[in-house]
């Protein structure tokens, strides 16, 4: 029986010239003998990018800290070291973008996502009657994770983005709906398709889980209306 893993972060929008804010747990799905080819990738990746470091592959991808860069109004001295180039020079933010890109096309992975606009969703069902959106993203995520480890005759486990204070949180949703299933996935197949559920820091320099953080807030900033990468 084949074996999957899961790599998903989670990100937030915020409003801004009428976009609306939006929450999002997304990322892909991967074969696990296929997961040192997808690290290798990203590691050659940094080389490309990093190449004057003596060590490019310890920089950890991370677009929040790209986007720190490429927005002047935050001073240069609050810029990670490794991103200020960006600074005087955007091509070299389109050529991590592209070649990012070019992996997520090219590597054999499925990507899987839920996000949700918090003023649609909120008009709707209000505080009192509507769940916690995490907890909305977390049934829509596993439900389809479970349906592809079904249809693949796999088991799978899933590797979380630790966000330390909101672990706890992420754990619990993940308890609450594989205790209870889903509208179509009954909790035991949750149960037997998905294996484990584990949260790594970004400082464990994991390159498959910063793939997910540059594809996560593509999603959130495609459904809230804002600009996003295209290539």
């Amino acid at each position: 029986m084949d074996e999957y893993t899961l790599f998903l972060d989670e990100t937030y929008t915020y409003e801004h010239n009428g976009n609306k804010p939006a929450f999002a747990i997304g990322g892909f799905i991967v074969k696990n003998s296929k997961i040192d080819i997808i690290n290798n990738k990203i590691d050659d990746l940094k080389k490309l990018i990093w190449s004057e470091l003596p060590n490019p592959t310890s920089v950890i991808l991370h677009e929040m800290d790209l986007k720190d860069a490429l927005n002047k109004r935050i001073p240069k001295k609050k810029i990670k070291t490794e991103y200020v180039k960006f600074r005087s020079d955007k091509n070299l933010a389109k050529k991590l973008y592209a070649e990012i890109s070019k992996i997520v096309k090219k590597s054999d992975i499925y990507t899987i996502g839920c996000v949700v606009k918090n003023n649609d969703y909120y008009t709707n069902f209000p505080k009192g009657i509507g769940n916690e959106i995490s907890l909305v993203c977390m049934q829509i995520i596993l439900e389809n994770y479970t349906h592809f480890l079904f249809k693949n005759n796999a088991v799978g486990k899933i590797i979380y983005e630790s966000r330390d204070a909101m672990d706890k949180t992420m754990l619990m949703r993940f308890y609450q709906v594989s205790s209870i299933g889903t509208m179509y996935v009954r909790p035991e197949t949750i149960q037997q398709k998905i294996s484990q559920f584990c949260f790594i820091h970004k400082s464990d320099n994991l390159p498959c889980l910063q793939l997910s953080d540059f594809m996560v807030n593509q999603m959130a900033r495609k459904k809230s209306g804002k600009t996003i990468y295209k290539n």
